[in-house]
């Protein structure tokens, strides 16, 4: 099902103000918190930066920001989340490249008291107090929903996802391959390849995609870099008029190709507003306070017809 965005996180941004602000007391101060993030050389990972920041100006709190450049770096991600620890910071928020793979590392954090919020992608563990992040399994639906709507109901279709092991990546592969099958009797999800979130990667893919089935109607990407090889691959084998392109995220690549009629539209998500309600959920974990499972922070469609509206626009970035 769709899900309505979060109309006052957007009007926040507008004004200029925060949701529940709450300056912190002369006990509280310097309070650091560290954010952890995969894939950042997207541009993605820039607005949930500038939404983090702005929390962290907010709250008046000290802020790192930190990333793996590619979304399978597992190493690299195990290096800064141990660098991380070292420091011993308030709290620690994280998007997970591996979630098996991190696992002793939030043991040490419960160990030293520093709690863990997930964000963007979750923590599949029970010593993350929360994460905040898109319901990327409802945006997957969504997806197949849409790709269903523009193809009559028939055909196959593939899937380019960025990983195997992000839960981000996971849920909305799902997402997509579960409605599919059991909404639509007449399409078939005919292939699923990985292409690291990586648009030279994800474009070699889908063109192999394309080779092995000849007659597929519609892709579907699962990250901004799967959305960029695809668009590329749809140009490079002149399947603008045949084969049925569906993104994620809202990058300026992605944004061109919708106007262009490349693919049909895609999934945007409120990157400012993870960055953002991440860093108040770390706020609020280090206060020792209760927090729900899951922080939605919404997702919508948008295509030519509505990507020049101002609430689409708001979820926007180049």
């Amino acid at each position: 099902m769709r899900r309505p965005i979060l109309f006052g996180i957007i009007l926040a941004f507008v004004l200029g103000v925060g949701i529940s602000i709450q300056k912190l007391s002369a006990a509280e101060e310097n309070i650091s918190i560290a954010l952890i993030a995969k894939g950042i050389k997207y541009k993605y990972w820039n607005a949930v930066r500038e939404g983090a920041e702005k929390a962290a100006r907010d709250y008046g709190v000290q802020i790192t920001f930190e990333g793996t450049e590619e979304e399978e770096q597992i190493q690299q991600q195990i290096i800064l989340l141990q660098q991380a620890l070292d420091k011993n910071p308030q709290a620690i928020v994280l998007s997970s490249v591996d979630i098996s793979a991190i696992t002793p590392y939030l043991e040490m954090a419960q160990a030293k008291g520093i709690p863990i919020i997930g964000f963007d992608s979750g923590v599949n563990s029970p010593i993350v107090r929360t994460t905040v992040a898109t319901d990327n399994y409802g945006a997957g639906v969504l997806a197949a929903d849409k790709m269903a709507e523009l193809l009559g109901a028939e055909g196959k279709v593939g899937v380019v996802v960025q990983d195997i092991t992000s839960k981000s990546a996971t849920d909305r592969r799902d997402g997509f391959i579960d409605t599919i099958n059991q909404n639509y009797p007449n399409m078939t999800v005919a292939d699923v390849r990985y292409g690291s979130g990586d648009y030279i990667q994800s474009e070699e893919v889908t063109k192999e995609m394309f080779a092995v089935h000849p007659d597929m109607r519609g892709v579907f990407g699962t990250n901004e870099g799967s959305s960029i090889g695809i668009i590329n691959a749809i140009k490079e084998f002149n399947k603008v008029d045949q084969v049925v392109g569906i993104g994620f995220d809202s990058g300026e690549e992605i944004q061109q190709a919708i106007r262009e009629g490349i693919i049909s539209g895609a999934i945007t998500q409120n990157p400012r507003a993870v960055g953002y309600e991440a860093v108040e959920a770390a706020i609020r974990a280090y206060r020792g306070e209760i927090l729900p499972e899951f922080i939605d922070t919404g997702f919508e469609w948008y295509d030519r017809s509505n990507i020049d509206n101002p609430e689409i626009q708001e979820l926007l970035y180049e």
